[in-house]
């Protein structure tokens, strides 16, 4: 029992960094209808640039994510205007040029970098928090209390703002949404905004218990989007729920299994999911009107 305890709070750590990219990628499909498949070399880029900032300049770990997040904001910008606005409604180039941005993005932190890995050295992961008979690093906690802090926020501010309330009427429907007077083109920078806050974040948070590498945002991107489909395409509370079902049952599978089977364990249950209801667990099934 204490072993599955153990297990499963591991698992919730990295359910939700697999939550932050899933959420960033859904805020992009949900209001720009893209998605984007540079997400996780752009959360390389905020561990890189958090690592940095911390071993190089101020040496605060709060303030190192911070800067991380605002970096990855401005660039966000930039591609958002420069690369996706002038694709919108071509999904097919969209999604090449964002496969296309994923080696720019590691070509490019490999020659500014380099090759090799780099280590993120906060105090955080040193040091431990006992849970009765259980210990764990407070970095681990902290991923899990950030994680649902930044969850809380984002539904707080979908629910309860006027920006919030423009991003869910753009998603649901863009030209009657222009129609009333929302600004359009303010929504996807916004929400791309968000979503290059939360790859940052996550990058940052990871970063420190790994080595800081050009592929560290390969994984994410595949689990994040993994728990995008178990939960349901389209559904934010199905992209929370399903990348923290993805990290739980895989850190626990391995109480009972090799390690080298959670994997396997993980997309199994997705596709048993899927047969049973292909719209995932919370998504809603499409009508073919045609």
């Amino acid at each position: 029992m204490l072993a599955f305890a153990e297990q499963a709070v591991n698992g919730l750590m990295m359910g939700s960094i697999y939550v932050f990219v899933a959420l960033g990628m859904m805020l992009i499909y949900g209001v720009m209808h893209v998605l984007n498949f540079a997400h996780g070399a752009l959360f390389m880029l905020g561990a890189y640039v958090a690592q940095t900032v911390f071993t190089k300049v101020i040496g605060n770990y709060p303030l190192s994510v911070l800067t991380a997040g605002l970096f990855l904001v401005l660039v966000g910008a930039g591609l958002e205007r420069g690369v996706f606005a002038p694709l919108r409604g071509n999904l097919r180039n969209q999604v090449i040029a964002s496969l296309g941005l994923v080696l720019v993005i590691q070509n490019a932190v490999v020659a500014i970098f380099g090759p090799n890995a780099l280590q993120f050295p906060v105090q955080a992961t040193r040091a431990t928090v006992h849970l009765g008979p259980l210990a764990f690093a407070v970095q681990h906690l902290l991923i899990i209390a950030v994680g649902f802090a930044c969850v809380a926020a984002l539904f707080a501010f979908l629910q309860r703002t006027k920006l919030g309330t423009a991003l869910r009427a753009v998603s649901q429907n863009p030209r009657g949404a222009l129609v009333v007077g929302i600004d359009v083109e303010a929504t996807h920078r916004i929400a791309f905004a968000l979503s290059m806050a939360l790859a940052a974040i996550g990058g940052a948070l990871l970063g420190p218990l790994f080595l800081v590498f050009p592929g560290m945002g390969d994984l994410p991107l595949v689990k994040g989007l993994a728990g995008i489909v178990l939960g349901g395409m389209g559904s934010i509370p199905g992209a929370v729920i399903g990348g923290l079902a993805i990290g739980v049952i895989e850190a626990t599978s391995t109480l009972v299994l090799p390690t080298d089977w959670k994997d396997v364990v993980v997309f199994a249950i997705i596709v048993v999911v899927l047969l049973v209801r292909p719209q995932g667990l919370f998504g809603q099934r499409v009508r073919d009107e045609h």
